[in-house]
Formats: C-alpha cells, sequence, structure tokens
C-alpha cells in the first residue's frame, strides 16, 4: 500500500480483523429508525397549527385551545424521546456489524442480544450483488448481497437464496468488496453498457 491511500480502500485480512461497515453506515441505520419519531413530529406541528385557530375557540369545550397545546408539548417530548433510542439502537446495531475478509471465507458478525457469526466459504459464493435505492444513491451507499450455493438442503420454497447482506457500505468500498470477492471466488464479472 502506498503512503497516498484512500482511507475507504478495503483493508485485507493480511492486516487486520473485523472491521465496521463504515460511518455513513450509522446514518443509514438511523434513517431506518426514525419512522415513529417523525408520525410524533408530525403531530406535535400539526397540534401547534391547530391550537391558536379561531375555530377552535368556537368549539363548545372549555380550554381546547390549552388542550391542543398540552399535547402538542407531550407529541413533541415522544419525538425527541424516540429520537434519542433511535440513535441509541443505531448506534448499537452499527458497532456490533462487523466483516472479515478470511483466507477462506467472508465472515459476518451482527446482532446486540443473539449474537451471529455467518462464514461464506468463498468457493459457495455464486453472485455479489450491489442494490443502490435513491437513498443510498444520495448518500453515496450500497448495500452488498452475497449469494451462495449449496444450501437447498436447508433452503425452504421461496425463500431467498442470499446468505449474506452488508446493508449498507460506501459505494467505493461496496465496489472493492465485490470485485475482491469475485477474484477471490474466480466468479466472471459481466459488465453491460448501453450504446
Amino acid at each position: 500500500m502506498t503512503a497516498e491511500t484512500n482511507p475507504t480502500d478495503l483493508i485485507l485480512p493480511s492486516t487486520t480483523g473485523y472491521q465496521t461497515l463504515g460511518r455513513k453506515t450509522f446514518v443509514i441505520f438511523f434513517l431506518d429508525r426514525i419512522q415513529i419519531a417523525m408520525i410524533f413530529l408530525l403531530i406535535a406541528i400539526g397540534l401547534f397549527a391547530v391550537g391558536p385557530q379561531p375555530f377552535v375557540a368556537k368549539v363548545p369545550v372549555p380550554n381546547l385551545a390549552s388542550y391542543l397545546l398540552l399535547a402538542a408539548w407531550i407529541a413533541l417530548a415522544v419525538f425527541a424521546v424516540a429520537i434519542a433510542i433511535a440513535l441509541l439502537v443505531s448506534w448499537i446495531i452499527y458497532v456490533n456489524f462487523k466483516f472479515f475478509l478470511d483466507e477462506d471465507s467472508l465472515r459476518i458478525k451482527s446482532g446486540v442480544f443473539s449474537k451471529e457469526e455467518i462464514a461464506m466459504p468463498y468457493r459457495q459464493i455464486q453472485n455479489v450483488d450491489i442494490e443502490r435505492d435513491l437513498t443510498y444513491q444520495m448518500l453515496g451507499m450500497s448495500r452488498l448481497v452475497i449469494l451462495t450455493a449449496g444450501r437447498e438442503d436447508e433452503a425452504k420454497p421461496g425463500e431467498n437464496e442470499s446468505e449474506g447482506v452488508l446493508p449498507a457500505l460506501d459505494k467505493g468500498l461496496a465496489e472493492q468488496l465485490q470485485k475482491e470477492l469475485l477474484k477471490r471466488t474466480n466468479v466472471e464479472k459481466v459488465i453491460e453498457e448501453k450504446p
């Protein structure tokens, strides 16, 4: 390696052990967990907007405006707590999701309470796909899906044949990891170019 090596370059197994998926991965994990918090934020905004309206004063319920204001503050507090919980859960999942290119297999560790370690021998890897939805494209991220052979005896009908998924990697790291895995599995990579 040269002194000008890109920091997102893949660290090969001879130099290190397990590594995390990258800093941007935490953002993806967080975005996956804030839906409930966003609902409470929208409720709070709606209640703050409706509370001071003149039609609320005409409703025959006494102190309705103050009840709406109280409900808005409660929804805002629930939003803040939900954001804090989403941050904590995302961080815990992020630090416990790691991968390692071993001599003969790709190893993936994940889980918080129920730890899981998957070892996929290179000889069983059939394909390595990179997926990018709109959010991933905007963040420069990729999802790596590793398809393996030899799971027919374990697989149930209709079950996906992918054994390993690295849910969020930097785009450059995902491409480099895909290239390295395909090289180690001796699989040809076909690139389709449109004229």
